[in-house]
């Protein structure tokens, strides 16, 4: 009796430790970085959207951007927070008073992308979706005296 009793304590305890070894891949593992771009047709503005979810950051390159009617047109970046809403697949990105950068070809340097000077140049409230499932994104935010909206497909 006693041996029976002893088998099984020990089956049953061998079935908790199965049971509680569960595999880690058991749930879907989201994706832990995005990289998105805008639809555009050749020689028009569009977006890149460099997203990680792991770091709660993501970058927004802005190409052959204008601020304003017979400004020049620019390439810039810029760093913003970011987060994920995994049950509706959008990621966000919000920030004000951020730093733009912007890419400059220059023989002199190895680095590119220089920061705008001024705060006329800083980016205020921005926010930004990007749902990659529906393949859409929404961008707007204030600089250099006007504000900039944008929503459209991702390729």
């Amino acid at each position: 009796m006693k041996k029976l009793f002893s088998m099984l304590f020990i089956v049953t305890l061998l079935g908790l430790v199965f049971t509680a070894c569960g595999n880690d891949k058991d749930e879907p593992e989201a994706p832990k970085a995005q990289n998105l771009e805008s639809v555009h047709e050749q020689g028009e503005h569009y977006f890149v959207f460099d997203i990680d979810k792991n770091k709660d950051k993501g970058t927004i390159y802005m190409y052959q951007i204008q601020f304003a009617p017979g400004a020049p047109k620019m390439d810039l970046r810029v760093n913003v927070p970011a987060s994920f809403n995994q049950s509706s697949n959008v990621y966000t990105l919000t920030g004000t008073g951020l730093v733009a950068e912007r890419y400059v070809e220059s023989m002199e340097s190895d680095n590119k992308w220089v920061p705008m000077p001024g705060d006329q140049y800083k980016l205020n409230d921005l926010m930004c979706t990007v749902n990659p499932s529906a393949k859409q994104y929404s961008i707007s935010f204030t600089a250099h005296g006007g504000k900039f909206e944008e929503s459209g497909k991702l390729k």
